[in-house]
């Protein structure tokens, strides 16, 4: 029986990832005594072009008798649980084609087995995506508390320049444009220069091509007098200004012509407020007291005129409790596919320990050749031009290495906490929404659920990733079956 042996990353900055899959996989080969063929891949499961991989499903599908696919983990398989060539290897695994192996997770699917070994897959295959989609958010939360610090995350804005000082990304003033900033704001705050005529003189006395809606925009930036906007919100950053606040201001008045004062909206204490859409025209719901004690939802029909329903919000709350009920896991299931997860996580923090302690070894060997090419310098062993080379170089590759510290440091525990805390939600949701406060309401639906609406008096939904999973288990009855007689592969 062939073996196909798939090491996978997504992109580049990935690939120190491929030698540790390439060794486990190759271990377990021989410990199986398997015939096989390696491939490493180089490619995402969301872009679409998924040609290497296509590769290997033409050979396996050519393959004259069973063949075994093993992947090192269940997120090494996919984390897009839609694509075609999941459901394609899926089938082929159920007619008796093809095994899937995951020695990492300790899971092996064949045509033999049984729903709860499915249920692990799928689940493994849907908290992948949504760990993989969860990068993301914390990604952002990161860049949320740099924000907090002042530290600006992209491209500077014109005026500066993107640099490094002591080791960590700067932004500092860029000697050929930022007396033109101070000078723009000057022209347009004396009120006696249109912003088509500042654009002009970009263009004739300085080269920079830029119409009057770049000037415009740049105008409105707070990042010349100190703060930052980012998405909407301000922040004051830690870099010299261009202009002081005053300049900007006066700019500001000359725009506007007027202040506008600010208006607070005031939000009030509903826990369905600003989740649910109307079925029927896509408005709001909004809610609202009645006799001082009892809480009415309906439609605003601010865009079409129609008949509007009045739900109590009492109903509303029944049916959302029916939709925490069909996730619901079993007590059974929730002890049995958590130890495996136990297990999982174990051999991660194995890992990452081993990950890290080589990280650290390579950021170490580069310092120190940093100081003996130093020192060697200082001697005059060799040259200021080769220093000068060797140092940078030097200086890149420990950037690199702290750079892939820092995202693995990021992605510690996260899928394991990740799995855990869904377990842990679909098991105890509907007691765990009963004690909530609003805001922990809120957050519980729009984790579970999205795309809520009120059709007359019923609540429609639809299940995120991977409580969808968890919910057609529930409704098929399909989480903890008699396990099957062989609970590993044939031989």
């Amino acid at each position: 029986m062939k073996a196909f042996l798939i090491a996978r990353v997504s992109t580049d900055e990935q690939s120190d990832a491929l030698p540790g899959q390439i060794y486990r996989l190759k271990d377990y080969a021989a410990r199986k005594e398997l015939e096989y063929e390696l491939f490493e891949i180089k490619e995402s499961a969301y872009k679409g072009n998924r040609a290497s991989f296509q590769t290997v499903i033409d050979k396996i599908v050519s393959q004259p008798e069973m063949s075994i696919l093993v992947f090192d983990k269940i997120d090494r398989y996919t984390r897009n649980s839609n694509s075609n060539e999941v459901s394609l290897l899926n089938n082929l695994c159920r007619a008796g084609k093809i095994e899937i192996h995951f020695p990492s997770d300790s899971l092996y699917i064949s045509r033999t087995s049984s729903a709860q070994e499915h249920f692990m897959l799928n689940m493994g295959v849907s908290t992948a995506q949504y760990y993989s989609d969860s990068i993301s958010d914390n990604v952002k939360r990161r860049n949320q508390q740099k924000w907090r610090d002042g530290e600006w995350c992209g491209k500077a804005p014109i005026g500066y320049l993107n640099t490094v000082k002591d080791g960590k990304k700067w932004v500092e003033p860029d000697s050929a444009t930022a007396s033109l900033i101070r000078k723009t704001f000057e022209m347009y705050a004396s009120g006696n220069y249109s912003l088509l005529v500042i654009a002009k003189k970009w263009r004739d006395e300085y080269g920079i091509r830029a119409g009057s809606s770049r000037i415009d925009i740049l105008l409105k930036n707070p990042f010349y007098y100190g703060e930052m906007r980012v998405k909407g919100d301000i922040y004051p950053h830690k870099y010299e200004p261009l202009i002081p606040y005053s300049l900007f201001e006066q700019a500001k008045s000359v725009r506007e012509g007027y202040k506008i004062k600010p208006h607070r909206w005031g939000g009030l204490p509903f826990p369905y407020r600003g989740l649910i859409k109307c079925a029927e025209c896509g408005c709001g719901i909004t809610f609202e007291t009645k006799k001082q004690k009892y809480i009415y939802g309906h439609c605003t029909s601010k865009r079409n005129d129609h008949y509007v329903t009045y739900v109590n919000e009492d109903k509303i709350t029944a049916q959302v409790m029916n939709i925490l009920k069909a996730i619901t896991i079993p007590k059974q299931a929730y002890i049995q596919v958590s130890e495996v997860l136990r297990k999982s996580h174990e051999e991660r923090k194995q890992r990452y320990l081993s990950d890290m302690t080589a990280i650290e070894a390579e950021i170490k060997k580069y310092q120190l050749r940093k100081e003996k090419v130093y020192e060697d310098y200082l001697d005059n062993k060799i040259s200021e031009d080769f220093y000068t080379r060797k140092f940078e170089e030097f200086n890149v590759k420990i950037k690199l290495k702290q750079e892939q510290r820092e995202s693995l440091e990021l992605a510690n525990d996260e899928y394991y906490g990740t799995v855990s805390h869904l377990l842990r939600l679909s098991h105890n949701a509907q007691n765990l929404f009963k004690k909530a406060n609003h805001e922990q309401k809120r957050s519980i639906l729009n984790l579970i659920v999205s795309n809520l609406e009120l059709d007359g008096d019923l609540l429609r939904w639809k299940y995120k990733k991977p409580f969808e999973t968890m919910a057609f288990c529930a409704e098929s009855n399909s989480w903890l079956r008699r396990l099957g007689s062989n609970q590993r592969p044939n031989r």
